[in-house]
């Protein structure tokens, strides 16, 4: 996202919903590669919000994020480094070494891992014993998840009522690289997204949009 778009549609944002707590700057792929990235964060600061993001922890400089961010997330999902390497998390220790730079420096750290039966136990105890936050995340099993990341098992299709909580009860406001606004973060293809008020008419019919087929938000209340 240009520098541009984002201060545009943070103005944006600000003139609907007023000025938000937290702007997470995030989205596919690495967020410390952004050109522009302390940039958009000092800008977050600059409204009065709270800068965050989820780093792979690979960034040669931890201290550029001190005085900025708060709190910072890290993906760490094993601590064993082949199995890292396997999966395409390269140098875990310079991403441990990340970790404790930024806990040294007063910064809030909140690992984020997808959920595994065998590596996430490790992890947790680890955090637990370093004083970090830990939130484990379930990965998606929608096509357009599935075509980045690869579930290591299907989940049964949700059955009845479509009820989504992120339409009930918004928990944030999500947007594109184009600043497109979205109900929720597990839409991937844009292409397919006929608009809030066509989700929401879905809802109230109790129908499941195409756009959210196999999401397991997407709720299975029987009425």
């Amino acid at each position: 996202m240009p520098y541009e778009t984002f201060a545009s549609l943070l103005e944006r944002h600000i003139a609907e919903y007023g000025i938000p707590d937290t702007v997470s700057l995030q989205g596919e792929g690495e967020p410390s590669l952004h050109h522009h990235f302390f940039e958009l964060a000092e800008l977050v600061r600059q409204k009065g919000s709270r800068p965050y993001t989820i780093t792979n922890g690979t960034h040669k400089h931890p201290e550029r994020f001190a005085g900025l961010f708060p709190e910072v997330g890290v993906s760490v999902d094993t601590l064993d480094e082949a199995v890292a390497r396997k999966i395409g998390r390269y140098n875990l220790p310079r991403v441990l070494s990340f970790i404790e730079a930024l806990a040294s420096q007063g910064i809030v750290v909140v690992v984020h891992s997808v959920e595994h039966p065998q590596h996430t136990p490790p992890i947790r105890e680890w955090c637990r014993e370093k004083g970090y936050s830990h939130v484990i995340q379930p990965l998606q099993t929608k096509p357009d998840y599935a075509f980045r990341y690869r579930p290591r098992r299907a989940l049964p299709a949700s059955a009845g009522h479509f009820s989504c909580g992120y339409l009930e009860h918004p928990r944030m406001r999500y947007y594109s690289l184009d600043a497109q606004e979205f109900p929720c973060p597990f839409i991937k293809d844009a292409t397919v997204y006929p608009g809030l008020s066509s989700l929401l008419q879905s809802q109230n019919s109790g129908t499941r949009p195409g756009c959210c087929s196999g999401c397991r938000h997407g709720g299975c209340s029987d009425r």
